[in-house]
């Protein structure tokens, strides 16, 4: 709890100076007032499942601190159960395993966005409001509204750019580098801090740490077992219970995490960023390796009708 209330002060006051500050007359910045859309492609996979990402949003930039976007996912998500040997019949003798998926639609989410930059910090943040317009009985939604706050700062010492993220809401939200094979509902806040170097040439390296503390009463929805199906879809070992149930209901623990990430970067311009990394998950005991495909597509539109 202690810790807690000191990352939760350090970014109000961070917070606060940056809004304070005005950007300096000699830091140029990217005009993006108006309409936006951009597309997301992000995946991840290990041992034991694969998750695909395909969200789509639209936008609209008042000026250069607030603004507001919307859009939709598109979920693939795949696991292989754990390998049995069949002791009768014609397959006797012979180890086989089953595979499962899902396709669909994810849940609308709408959010409101600030940004403040000053020479002490650059300062976003983003309240997200998630309607539960997914399937509950595939997983992707708990059939109850999500509401969500997340603050991010930074600041760049030439190449070098540390960072620190803090997000609160009442359920587990995905990452850049973990897409999750399940959703939950409970309040839960989320640290990260890390940092990035700049290599040139369009490239960058980062790393960072992150912890999971989840408050009170939680539940996990599976997106690989459905309801009121037998199958499994792994061993369930390190607190996988989304393996093995379709809903679980728990204390804290049940959603607790905490790991680390590493990743390149590589941005060819203001309209496509690509992104490969790999997250270990120490609570859960899975090494996993994921990517981002970002398209702005209305910088790319934009472009498009200069020529």
């Amino acid at each position: 709890m202690v810790r807690r209330f000191a990352t939760i002060s350090l970014f109000a006051y961070l917070a606060i100076a940056a809004v304070a500050q005005n950007t300096p007359p000699n830091r140029k910045e990217v005009d993006n007032t108006g309409w936006t859309s951009s597309m997301n492609f992000d995946g991840s996979a290990n041992s034991q499942e694969r998750v695909l990402d395909l969200d789509s949003s639209v936008g609209y930039n008042f000026d250069k601190h607030w603004g507001v976007d919307m859009g939709v996912p598109f979920s693939f998500v795949s696991s292989s159960s754990p390998s049995t040997t069949t002791t009768t019949g014609p397959t006797a003798g012979k180890t086989t395993s089953t595979s499962s998926s899902l396709n669909s639609l994810g849940n609308v989410h709408m959010g409101v966005n600030f940004k403040a930059n000053s020479d002490l910090a650059n300062y976003t943040s983003t309240l997200t409001a998630v309607a539960p317009t997914g399937s509950t009985t595939k997983g992707v939604s708990t059939g109850r509204p999500n509401f969500g706050w997340n603050n991010h700062l930074e600041h760049s010492f030439d190449r070098l750019t540390p960072f620190l993220e803090a997000g609160f809401s009442n359920g587990l939200t995905d990452t850049r580098f973990h897409h999750r094979p399940f959703t939950t509902l409970g309040f839960v806040s989320q640290f990260t801090g890390g940092s990035t170097i700049d290599l040139g040439r369009n490239f960058c390296v980062g790393a960072s740490l992150y912890d999971v503390l989840p408050s009170g009463s939680q539940k996990m929805f599976s997106k690989l077992v459905a309801k009121k199906s037998t199958s499994v879809a792994g061993t369930g070992k390190h607190g996988r219970s989304y393996e093995l149930a379709a809903e679980t209901t728990g204390d804290a623990s049940l959603t607790r995490d905490n790991g680390g990430s590493a990743w390149v970067e590589f941005t060819p311009g203001q309209i496509f960023d690509f992104q490969i990394g790999y997250t270990h998950s120490v609570h859960l005991a899975l090494d996993t390796v994921t990517f981002n495909l970002g398209i702005n597509l209305g910088r790319l539109v934009k472009k498009a009708n200069s020529y």
